[in-house]
Order: structure tokens, then C-alpha cells, then sequence
């Protein structure tokens, strides 16, 4: 069977019941706390967005020298990081961007760690007179907002890695590009490609949909003035796109200065799709409310999806990846997550694009800047559910595999116990709250156990429910595992 096909059955088999009214069937898949999918209810309980935390040599990657007021100096605008297993590197294509965006290129740099990034000699683009450089990709037409990824099923050598990127001056604004390395490419402009966007075309293979799937601006006209939305495009091919539509959208209880989606890189986690969404702050220009402190910037918020169709904000909204407070610090100005977030061991390492000037500082002769800077999240640590002195949270009925049940949780301060409920939602003799162990540490990983042991393959295949007896923790995630 094709591989991507019988990926595509297992997800779909392990996610979805026969009708509204059934267990969800979550097998072994880990279970998240980024929406209320798994929650049936909770007391005392609470859903915290999260935010990464900076690393402490940010910027990672700066280019020199630095950017001077109307300068040809390049500065990093937009791109994507990947972490090659094969080649065991990681690998980043950035859009080097002039002083007044003119003249862009598209330029390859790669790290051991992660942190220390490397950028090659090439020798393959001529560019001020040089082809001492990083460059990959430049026409002249300015490319920019690279979207680029490594595709392992793909049966084509010379199509291994693909990209999207915008292409000034072609019939179809947005380029496509495939190399046998990631470093030689070769790019289409012709085609039934994507005719909208400018800003970050974060794609990707969808095992569960079968298809290519890219994300693009889309400037509309709305009752509320024009506003920038999350357009999303699918592909079989990579060359031939269909508009599946606008995914994300400012509605009536986004603030006047937070309806402006200038893009929404994303990935695949676990069985969630995680998307970060660039918000940009209009300036007093663009609205009737006065200017504020905001104006003018671009942060981050964090949504997520079950079926890469229908979107929700997490976190009531909040800001995901927050600016700096202090003018004319790397990231003050404007943050872009790069495409797309890297799961390294027990971490999720989020690459952004980071200006310390703010959208329009070139029009006002300012700098604007342009680094690459890294965040860091604990696994799966998106949103979690806290609790002060005590509190429950029940899942809804569910049918699990596996013989024990794996805990992501802080409970260095509180303790977690787990009851184990049947259909009726009585509790079951063996699995009760009296019977549990408390799981009392701050762990990734932590068996959940009762007085009889950790061992669940008794209850395997059975409709259950989980109510979790939460104690000043906080509770990341779950999930059911066949132990050797």
C-alpha cells in the first residue's frame, strides 16, 4: 500500500468515531490541551496559553554588516528552518531583503546545533558584482517570503525539497521551486499557481488530506475596511492549485488593532495542526482609534485546527511570541514565525523572524532590522490546564490502547491522581481516586499508577473516561502507550 495513504487510514481511524455520539478513539495518540476537543468538563480548572521562552544569544543568525538608512545591505525578512534527519542538520532558506525591498534574494544557511548557523560559500548566484555568497536564488524580479521544506515521499530525486516563494514580475505572483539538495533549484512561474500573496508561503505535505497545503495574504475588502486574512491553497502536485478559501479572519471581538493577518506559518503536532499567526497593530492611519503604544507592530498568536479546515485562537487570543518591550531591541518591532517549529528532544524550537524596527520604519528613514531568533517550549506545552489549590477535569468518553497511561505534567509544588470512570461515569473498582498514586514531580514523562500497579490492558478497547484530581500543577498532556 502506498505509504502516505496507509499514514493517512491509521490517523483517520485512531481520531474519529462513527458518529457524534461515540468514544472519540484516540488509541495511542497523544492528547493535547490546545482546545477542548478531549475536555468533557472541569472544576477549578483553567486552560494558560503559554509563551516560549527566548533563548538567551538571540539573535542566532544576524547578517553583516549592518543595515544602514537606504542602504543595499541585506537583512533577514522572512523564511523556514528544517531539521534534515538524514543529513542530521539543520537547515534554514531566509529572504535577504534591501533597504527598500528592492532587489531580494533567496539565501540557504545551515547549523550542527541549531544555535550556530553557517553560512556557505556557493558560488552559484552573481550578486553586487559576487558570487561569494549564500544565495540560491535570485532573478532580479525579487523574490521573497520563502516557503521551503524537504518532502521524504517524494519518488522524484530531483523534486526532494519544494518551495513557494512570491516572484515580482511573473503572471502568477507566487513562484515554485524543486531541488535535489536544497541548495540548486530550479523554479516554475507558469502554471495553475497561487495568485495571491507576499508574505510568508509556509507548506506542506498533509498525510491525513493527501494533499500539498500552503498558506498565502489575502488582502479583503470587508464592512470593517480592508483586512488581511489567512488564505489556504491545496495541491496535488505542487504545481496545480485550487482556493479551498480564508481559514483565519478577523471577527467582532478582535480589537480594531488586531485584524490584520499578515501570514500563519503551521505544522503537524501529534494529531493537532498548530498554527502561529503574525498580528499586525495598524498604525493611526489605518483606523479611527487613536495611536497607542501598539501601533505599528507585529506579534504572534497561536491557533490550531482538528481537520486542517476550521481554525480556533487558543489562549483566549493572547500573544503567543510577544515583542520586546525596549525600542531598538532585536525583536521590538516585528515578529513572523519562521516555517515551520522544530520538535529537538524534549523541546519545540520556534525560529522567527525578528525586527527591531517597527512595519513602516522605512518610510519614516528609520531602521528597521531583520534577524533570526529562536523561543523555546517545553513538549507539548502549548496550553495547559493549572489549577491553584485543587481542582477536576473529566475527559469525554473515549476507547484507548495500550497498558498504561503517560502523563505531561509540573507537579513539582501539587500532585496529579487519575480516576478511571466506565460508561456510566461510575469509577472503576482498582482505578479510583483513593486507590491512585499520586504523581508528584515536574516530568515529561511520568506513569500514572494505583495502588495495583500501572497496568491498564484490562481496560483496553472499553468505552472510559479520565477525571484528573489536579493539586497546584499544571497539566500538559496525556497519553496511552504499550510498554515492552
Amino acid at each position: 500500500m502506498n505509504k502516505r495513504l496507509l499514514t493517512t487510514l491509521l490517523i483517520t481511524l485512531c481520531l474519529t468515531g462513527t458518529s457524534a455520539a461515540d468514544p472519540l478513539q484516540i488509541g495511542t495518540n497523544k492528547q493535547l490541551f490546545i482546545d477542548d476537543y478531549i475536555i468533557a468538563s472541569t472544576d477549578g480548572v483553567f486552560p494558560v496559553l503559554n509563551q516560549p521562552v527566548k533563548h538567551k544569544d538571540n539573535p542566532v543568525l544576524e547578517l553583516k554588516p549592518a543595515q544602514s538608512v537606504g542602504g543595499q545591505e541585506l537583512i533577514i525578512a522572512q523564511g523556514s528552518v528544517i531539521y534534515d534527519e538524514e543529513e542530521k542538520l539543520f537547515k534554514m532558506w531566509y529572504e535577504g531583503a534591501t533597504y527598500h525591498w528592492r532587489n531580494n534574494v533567496i539565501a540557504y544557511a545551515y547549523s550542527k546545533d541549531g544555535v550556530h548557523w553557517t553560512l556557505p560559500k556557493l558560488g552559484l548566484v552573481e550578486y553586487n558584482g559576487s558570487k561569494d555568497n549564500n544565495i540560491v536564488g535570485h532573478t532580479g524580479k525579487g523574490e521573497m517570503a520563502p516557503g521551503a521544506f524537504k518532502d521524504p515521499d517524494e519518488k522524484d530525486p530531483a523534486k526532494r525539497y519544494k518551495m513557494l516563494y512570491f516572484s515580482q514580475g511573473n503572471g502568477s505572483p507566487i513562484a515554485a521551486g524543486f531541488s535535489p539538495d536544497g541548495i540548486h533549484w530550479t523554479s516554475v512561474t507558469e502554471g495553475n499557481l497561487i495568485p495571491y500573496g507576499d508574505s510568508l508561503h509556509p507548506v506542506l505535505w498533509d498525510p491525513r488530506m493527501q494533499k500539498y497545503v500552503a498558506h498565502s495574504r489575502f488582502n479583503a475588502d470587508t464592512p470593517r475596511g480592508n483586512e488581511r486574512q489567512v488564505l489556504q491553497s491545496e495541491s496535488d502536485d505542487f504545481l496545480n492549485w485550487t482556493r479551498y478559501g480564508i481559514i483565519m479572519k478577523a471577527d467582532d471581538q478582535d480589537p480594531p488593532n488586531q485584524r490584520q493577518f499578515y501570514d500563519m506559518s503551521w505544522m503537524i503536532y501529534e494529531d493537532v495542526y498548530v498554527g502561529f499567526m503574525s498580528v499586525y497593530h495598524v498604525t493611526a492611519a489605518e483606523t479611527a482609534i487613536p495611536a497607542k503604544a501598539w501601533e505599528d507592530h507585529v506579534d504572534v498568536q497561536l491557533v490550531s485546527s482538528r481537520d486542517n479546515r476550521n481554525w480556533v485562537r487558543a489562549g483566549n487570543r493572547q500573544t503567543f511570541i510577544p515583542n520586546s518591550q525596549r525600542p531598538g531591541v532585536y525583536d521590538h518591532g516585528i515578529i513572523y514565525t519562521m516555517h515551520h517549529p522544530v520538535v529537538v528532544d524534549d523541546e519545540i524550537w520556534i525560529y522567527y523572524a525578528a525586527y527591531s524596527g517597527l512595519h513602516w520604519a522605512t518610510r519614516r528613514n528609520e531602521i528597521q532590522g531583520g534577524t533570526v531568533a529562536l523561543a523555546k517550549l517545553r513538549l507539548d506545552g502549548f496550553v495547559s490546564m493549572n489549577t491553584g489549590a485543587s481542582g477536576t477535569l473529566t475527559t469525554k468518553p473515549l476507547v484507548m490502547s495500550g497498558d498504561q497511561l503517560i502523563i505531561n505534567t509540573d507537579a513539582e509544588f501539587g500532585s496529579v491522581r487519575v480516576e478511571i470512570l466506565d460508561a456510566d461515569g461510575n469509577p472503576i473498582a482498582g482505578y479510583t481516586k483513593d486507590d491512585a498514586v499520586p504523581a508528584a514531580k515536574d516530568a515529561i514523562r511520568q506513569s500514572v499508577g494505583w495502588r495495583q500497579g500501572t497496568d491498564m490492558s484490562q481496560l483496553e478497547g472499553q468505552t472510559i473516561s479520565l477525571q484528573f484530581y489536579l493539586d497546584r500543577c499544571r497539566l500538559f498532556s496525556f497519553q496511552f502507550v504499550s510498554m515492552p
